[in-house]
C-alpha cells in the first residue's frame, strides 16, 4: 500500500511511505507524524515567512530550517497550543526522525547536522495510565445484548479480548481465523515493526470467540481460514474507527463516558489488572504487553504503588483519633 495524502508535500509523503514500507510503522503512527509535520510546516511558513504553499514544500526549503526554529516552535507549543509535554516530545520525534531520513537520501547530507538533533528531550510528566477496576471490567465484557446492538456476541468477543490479552487495537483488526488456536487458547499476533508474538486468553474469553464465530459463520457454507476475525456489518474487516465506536458505546452503555477512556483503556485496564492481581512481575508485564523495552512498561508499577497507598489510607489504623479512643 502507498500513502498519498492530497494535503502533503511530496517530500512528506515519501517520508510516510518510507516508514511504512522499510521502517514497518503502524498507521496510527504514521497517522500521528503526518498531523505533526503538517503543523510544523506550517508554523515554519509563517515563522521564516516562506511565499510558497506547505503543499509546495521541497528539500530546498525544509533545510533552511535551524534549531533554533525549531525551538521556536516547541516554545510556540508550550505557551499559545498549552500542548502537554507528552504531545511536545512526540512532535520532536517526528521532527527529529523527519531530518534524519531527510539528509540520508540527500546528496549534501552527510555535510548538514540534523538541526534536531541535539534539542533535548522534553521532561515528561510521569502519568499513570487510566484504567478501569475489577468490578468495571467484568461487567462491561458482557454489556451488549440485542437490545443495545445488532452484534452482541462480537462486541463482547472483542471487549473480552482486549481485556484478556491486552494486545492493541491494530493487533486485534488484523487477526485471521487462521490465527486462532482453541486448543491451546492462543493467537498469533503481529505487532509494532511486525513482530510476531503469541498472546493467550481465558476459558471465558474463549467461549466468547466461539459463541462469535458461530454467528458469524452461520450462513457460511465454506469457511475461508484466511478471513478475518472480526468483520463489520458489511462481512468485511473491521477497522480502527469501528472498534473505538464499539468501545466508546460499551463505555457510554456502563455509564462512564464522561471519563475520556478510549479503547487503549482497555489494554491498560488488562496490563494494570495482571500486575495488581496476578504478579507484581514488570518482565512478565513487559512481554504480555508487547513492549520492546521495559520504559514503556515501567509505569504500570506505579498503578501498583498507588493502590498500596489508597489501601493504607483506608487502613483502619490510620485514623489517629480513633486509636486514641480505644485505648482511653
Amino acid at each position: 500500500m502507498k500513502l498519498n495524502f492530497d494535503k502533503n508535500p511530496t517530500i512528506l509523503n515519501n517520508f510516510l511511505n518510507y516508514l511504512l514500507a522499510i521502517e514497518n510503522y503502524s498507521e496510527n503512527t504514521i497517522k500521528a507524524y503526518n498531523i505533526d509535520l503538517l503543523q510544523f510546516f506550517s508554523f515554519i511558513k509563517q515563522y521564516l515567512k516562506i511565499a510558497v504553499e506547505v503543499k509546495e514544500f521541497n528539500v530546498f526549503i525544509v533545510l533552511q530550517v535551524k534549531k533554533a526554529d525549531i525551538i521556536a516552535f516547541l516554545i510556540y507549543l508550550n505557551f499559545t497550543r498549552n500542548n502537554n509535554p507528552y504531545t511536545r516530545q512526540r512532535k520532536l520525534t517526528a521532527i527529529r526522525r523527519f531530518y534524519k531520513w531527510l539528509l540520508s537520501i540527500h546528496p549534501s547530507g552527510y555535510t548538514i547536522e540534523n538541526p534536531a538533533k541535539t534539542i533535548p528531550d522534553i521532561e515528561k510528566v510521569e502519568r499513570i495510565p487510566r484504567h478501569l477496576n475489577l468490578e468495571q471490567a467484568k461487567k462491561i465484557q458482557n454489556i451488549f445484548t440485542l437490545k443495545n446492538t445488532k452484534f452482541p456476541a462480537r462486541n463482547n468477543a472483542i471487549i473480552s479480548l482486549f481485556l484478556n490479552t491486552g494486545i492493541r487495537v491494530s493487533e486485534l483488526i488484523n487477526i485471521n481465523l487462521r490465527d486462532i488456536n482453541f486448543e491451546k487458547n492462543q493467537i498469533n499476533i503481529i505487532g509494532k515493526r511486525n513482530k510476531e508474538r503469541i498472546v493467550y486468553f481465558s476459558n471465558s474469553c474463549k467461549e466468547k470467540l466461539k459463541k462469535y464465530i458461530e454467528v458469524r459463520n452461520r450462513n457460511k457454507k465454506i469457511i475461508n481460514i484466511d478471513e478475518p476475525l472480526f468483520v463489520s456489518y458489511q462481512n468485511k474487516r473491521i477497522g480502527i474507527d469501528g472498534v473505538e465506536d464499539l468501545c466508546a458505546k460499551a463505555y457510554k452503555l456502563l455509564g462512564l463516558e464522561d471519563y475520556g477512556y478510549t479503547t487503549h483503556t482497555l489494554r491498560h485496564t488488562a496490563a494494570s489488572l495482571m500486575y495488581i492481581y496476578v504478579k507484581q512481575d514488570i518482565l512478565l508485564l513487559k512481554s504480555f504487553l508487547g513492549h520492546a523495552s521495559l520504559d514503556s512498561t515501567q509505569i504500570y508499577t506505579h498503578v501498583y504503588n498507588k493502590q498500596v497507598k489508597e489501601a493504607v489510607d483506608r487502613h483502619p489504623l490510620n485514623n489517629i483519633e480513633e486509636v486514641k479512643k480505644k485505648v482511653a
